[in-house]
């Protein structure tokens, strides 16, 4: 496990602050290029740097090129010297994405995921931790944090996970606690659909907004919040559990109760059952369904366009109470190009004003991105930050 040391004067703190974020940002330069972008000045910086020379996070990387005169020596950041993990954990799927310091990936594996759940998911999580490491030759406590990105509600306070009818055994299971005692280091868990907003705020489409709002329609349904740059949880964990919302359907049968009203109508189960209803075979997948919709067969036609005109309802409530810049719409379902041109045309017919709505550019990583996103940004700010200063480094997009 890292160490992290605080007999650092504050105002030397600050400094320090400074010059890691450029370095994170901007990447090596010299240490007159550092103190023109952090108007520190040169005895500062000199102090700053053999700071963190002797703490190892910062090392020489060669002379400047280019320029008339004794060349000047660059330092970058010790990228090596911490990891993160992240983990996208899925019903069928199972990624992860192991990056250094600067947020560069060193390793990037998916595979099945065949767990009973509780108890052997993180038998198998674990294991795929260690074989991770193992295969990259990285010692273990130079790992600092995972982060795990799941479907359902995960109590911030317990660690606890629940509403998560499409994993096995993992409702009300203390996932957090379990895997920290396994694992051995800091377990950080996350919805995914949180994670996927975060991941496109990041590295994705809402790079340039402030706020903004992930749609995810896949197996389940969700949704992601970012307002002003803060990921929005609600008191108890659950904001975006949109799965329940009125809309569709009955919210008073026992499977409205059980699965979520809006759920049973635009998940991939509520789908297929919409296109058996209008004439097509019995659980065919979504994904036959937009294939079939493009070659124009009636129930497909007729599926689709339910489909498309109630995801228009669900993003223009969205818009409505929460006013962000963008609204992005992802998942297995939400990407196919056919259903989000029907739900802008629909989007036109009921909404008063105009709706950015975009599609997900991270596809399936959007989730895995955020939960790198999140540990690796928690990791800055311990090492980096300061308790006392509100403004959180930000994490670099461009390596």
């Amino acid at each position: 496990m890292i160490e992290i040391e605080n007999d650092v004067p504050v105002l030397r703190q600050i400094s320090v602050r400074a010059v890691m974020e450029y370095l994170l940002h901007a990447g090596p330069a010299s240490r007159a290029a550092m103190a023109k972008a952090t108007k520190l000045s040169k005895q500062t910086m000199s102090e700053v740097i053999l700071i963190l020379e002797e703490r190892g996070w910062v090392r020489p990387c060669g002379l400047e090129s280019g320029k008339v005169g004794r060349a000047a020596m660059n330092y970058e950041i010790a990228d090596d010297l911490a990891y993160v993990l992240g983990m996208d954990v899925g019903a069928t799927t199972i990624r992860l994405s192991l990056v250094n310091l600067r947020g560069a990936e060193i390793t990037h594996y998916e595979t099945e995921n065949n767990s009973q759940g509780g108890i052997d998911l993180v038998n198998r999580l674990c294991q795929l931790k260690n074989d991770i490491l193992a295969q990259q030759q990285i010692d273990e406590s130079k790992l600092h944090s995972v982060s795990v990105a799941i479907p359902g509600v995960i109590n911030q306070k317990t660690g606890a996970l629940d509403m998560a009818p499409n994993l096995k055994n993992m409702s009300g299971f203390a996932l957090r606690d379990t895997m920290q005692q396994a694992f051995g280091c800091e377990v950080l868990i996350e919805n995914d659909v949180n994670a996927a907003a975060i991941g496109e705020y990041w590295r994705g489409c809402g790079q340039d907004d402030h706020s903004l709002a992930f749609i995810s329609l896949g197996t389940g349904i969700g949704l992601g919040l970012i307002l002003e740059g803060i990921l929005l949880r609600g008191a108890m964990g659950a904001a975006g559990e949109i799965s329940y919302l009125p809309l569709g359907g009955d919210a008073y049968t026992p499977e409205s109760l059980r699965q979520g009203t809006l759920e049973s109508v635009l998940g991939a189960a509520g789908i297929s059952q919409r296109y058996h209803f209008a004439g097509g075979a019995a659980n065919t997948p979504v994904r036959d369904i937009l294939n079939r919709y493009a070659d124009k067969e009636p129930a497909a036609i007729v599926t689709i366009e339910e489909t498309a005109r109630t995801a228009a309802l669900l993003v223009l409530s969205v818009s409505l109470m929460f006013d962000p810049e963008s609204i992005i719409i992802g998942g297995n379902i939400g990407i196919r190009p056919e259903l989000t041109e029907r739900i802008r045309y629909y989007l036109s017919n009921c909404s008063p004003h105009p709706i950015l709505l975009k599609s997900s550019t991270l596809g399936s990583q959007s989730v895995l991105t955020g939960a790198v996103a999140i540990s690796l940004n928690k990791l800055h700010n311990l090492l980096f930050g300061l308790p006392d200063l509100s403004r959180k480094i930000p994490l670099p997009k461009n390596l």
